[in-house]
């Protein structure tokens, strides 16, 4: 099953980058400079040549790359996560597969389900179903075909999160199946593997982990974005959610949502847009909401 990050969570989540670069096999044909140029959109300037920007683990890395080849031609890369915040694209990871997702993800096909024979079924991987069920997962039926996914050639036994989502068992508290960069943000859990969770009660991290973790938190780590004087923190992803989703002509307009400390304090701003659109216009959620469902009327 691939992981799947959903519209509430496209600015976030991590700095991965458009193309793995390995420096020491490029240099062999051409020439990689860091931070080289300026990114504007809408004629505001976004990234500030010369200057890093933050990943989502806290880490400093290369606002862009510039690669050289021999023959002199130049190809500039941008973070994903700088993409996701500019442009309001759907990003996400599958860890199986090593593939970066782009844009909202198709659903699997309901009758993809019946491929899987009862041999297939019995030797699929599965996960600890104690922990599954102790960070509020629902087990599906051994005897179901919808009970199971196909990833790489691999069988494998999915469960319910908290919320209805479906998630791979064997991926619950499974490092091996984390990417590297996520890896390093296992020390930002409990003990116990868990999320952290603050005086109210909520959970609160990093979104990367949702698969390890069993489910998403309900307050999501957002990374410092100096270029709108964001510091680093948390927003609420129902509030994220509520952000709609308006049609093109509807929508050349950004939202504001709170941005949280862990303990749900408020300490700033976080801007979103719809449809990747970036125009300040200053349209409220209750008026995007009206205009979305007279248009549906």
């Amino acid at each position: 099953m691939k992981k799947q990050i959903p519209s509430f969570f496209t600015g976030f989540a991590s700095a991965v980058l458009l193309l793995t670069l390995c420096t020491t096999a490029l240099a062999a044909s051409g020439k990689v400079s860091y931070n080289f140029a300026n990114v504007a959109l809408g004629g505001e300037t976004k990234i500030t040549a010369g200057q890093d920007i933050t990943a989502a683990n806290g880490q400093k890395v290369p606002g862009t790359i510039l690669f050289t080849d021999a023959a002199g031609g130049k190809t500039n890369y941008l973070p994903i996560r700088a993409v996701s915040d500019l442009l309001g694209v759907e990003i996400g990871y599958d860890s199986a597969t090593k593939t970066v997702l782009l844009g909202k993800q198709p659903a699997a096909p309901a009758s993809s389900a019946s491929a899987f024979t009862a041999a297939e079924m019995t030797s699929a991987l599965r996960g600890d179903a104690a922990l599954i069920r102790s960070r509020g997962g629902t087990l599906l039926p051994d005897n179901e075909p919808s009970s199971y996914t196909g990833i790489n050639d691999k069988v494998y036994k999915v469960f319910l999160d908290r919320n209805g989502q479906k998630r791979v068992e064997y991926f619950v508290g499974n490092p091996n199946t984390l990417h590297a960069s996520d890896a390093g943000l296992l020390g930002d859990l409990m003990e116990s593997g868990d999320y952290r969770r603050n005086s109210k009660g909520e959970s609160y991290g990093h979104l990367t982990l949702s698969d390890y973790v069993g489910y998403d938190p309900e307050l999501v780590y957002l990374a410092e974005y100096p270029q709108e004087d964001r510091p680093a923190g948390y927003f609420r992803a129902s509030e994220r959610e509520a952000v709609p989703n308006l049609p093109k002509d509807q929508c050349p307009h950004n939202f504001t949502i709170p941005l949280y400390d862990s303990e749900g304090t408020v300490i700033g701003e976080y801007k979103v847009a719809c449809r990747g659109h970036d125009d300040m216009s200053g349209m409220t959620i209750e008026d995007a909401k009206a205009a979305l469902e007279q248009q549906q009327n």
